[in-house]
């Protein structure tokens, strides 16, 4: 190609360097692309509350910090409420009558643990070694600890993705723009790639954007109704915890396809199986269903989608394809991936490719 006939040896040396660098980089990006994928949505769902922020508060540092807290606290709340929740729940399960026989099997080791006596205790399983108790620890004291060291190495691997999740999204942030400068005075400001890439930057920050808002939207339209549902049932609660709900429908909007629907609709079989099974009247799940249906998951989503739509220059039936064929093909992360690669097939095909085919055919 005309291109490499003025290269001399040096000039090759440092394209295969560079060339060598950016493999390396992508093979470490690669084992890790559902991390920078998901940072790269928060990055873009964040970007105009950083921007707002940051015309009152004149420290990068601060306001990318209070950006982030800003995702990170919700999050967390909804992490710890889903925990109590759970907690309580487990906590009912723990003390029905089956487990109360079980457990006053322990209760002579229980009472030497919070003595502190740990000779005792030692000689208790010894002696008792036939026991039913000395069995079950010896049997399953093994098997506890490795699935104990299974769950911490899972613990970990999950926080450990947090916070690289966290640190692109810090600096991507905060130094976006010195990024962004740094390319185009390196493509010397070329006017047909700057204008693809500002038209993709944009479109994917409308899109990206457009989930967040659902997703509020959702939440908070969804704990309203069961509130005020709760509020007009006589006799008790339809739904026990509306707020928990209200989140996990919100967060469920991002799941191509099915969307919230994974969320509410077991939930309205759990309550026509307590309307079967138990006292619970039939016109509670048939109400749930009906509402949840009508007023959290038809209405937000087409009002809110339909708006924030007509801002992009991308048609939302593309996005919702490439959110869906994203997802099949390319697993969770396919959910971020697949409308990044919508933006910027659309966009090529609307920029680049007329020129490029102009000139294939006119040679």
């Amino acid at each position: 190609m005309a291109v490499f006939d003025g290269w001399d040896g040096e000039r090759l040396l440092w394209v295969g360097f560079g060339l060598g660098i950016a493999i390396l980089i992508g093979i470490a990006l690669f084992r890790y692309v559902g991390t920078v994928l998901f940072a790269i949505f928060v990055y873009y769902a964040t970007r105009p509350l950083y921007r707002q922020l940051d015309r009152v508060i004149d420290h990068p540092n601060v306001t990318t910090t209070v950006t982030i807290l800003f995702v990170v606290v919700p999050m967390a709340a909804v992490i710890v409420y889903a925990g109590v929740v759970a907690l309580r729940e487990l906590d009912q399960f723990l003390a029905s009558s089956e487990l109360e026989a079980y457990r006053s099997l322990f209760q002579p080791y229980l009472r030497l643990v919070r003595e502190g006596n740990v000779d005792r205790l030692r000689d208790a399983l010894t002696a008792g070694s036939g026991s039913p108790v000395a069995g079950v620890l010896r049997q399953g004291v093994p098997s506890a600890l490795g699935r104990l060291q299974s769950f911490a190495g899972f613990v970990f691997s999950v926080l450990a993705r947090f916070f690289l999740m966290l640190t692109f999204l810090f600096y991507l942030l905060r130094d976006d723009q010195k990024l962004r400068r740094w390319f185009y005075e390196s493509i010397d400001h070329d006017d047909e790639i700057v204008s693809y890439i500002e038209s993709v930057d944009d479109d994917l920050e409308t899109v990206f954007l457009s989930n967040l808002a659902v997703i509020a939207v959702a939440a908070v339209t969804a704990a309203i109704t069961y509130t005020g549902l709760n509020y007009l049932t006589p006799g008790g609660a339809i739904v026990a915890t509306p707020v928990l709900l209200s989140l996990l429908i919100g967060i469920g909007t991002l799941i191509p396809a099915v969307g919230m629907k994974i969320v509410y609709v077991p939930y309205g079989l759990v309550l026509f199986g307590l309307a079967v099974t138990a006292s619970t009247p039939l016109w509670h799940p048939i109400a749930f269903l009906v509402l949840t249906f009508v007023v959290v998951d038809t209405i937000p989503d087409f009002f809110a989608r339909s708006y924030l739509s007509a801002r992009s220059g991308v048609h939302m039936g593309l996005v919702l394809l490439g959110y869906f064929l994203g997802t099949l093909a390319f697993g969770w992360y396919g959910l971020f991936l697949g409308p990044i690669v919508v933006v910027l097939a659309v966009h090529f095909a609307h920029m680049i490719f007329p020129s490029l085919s102009s000139d294939f055919l006119g040679e």
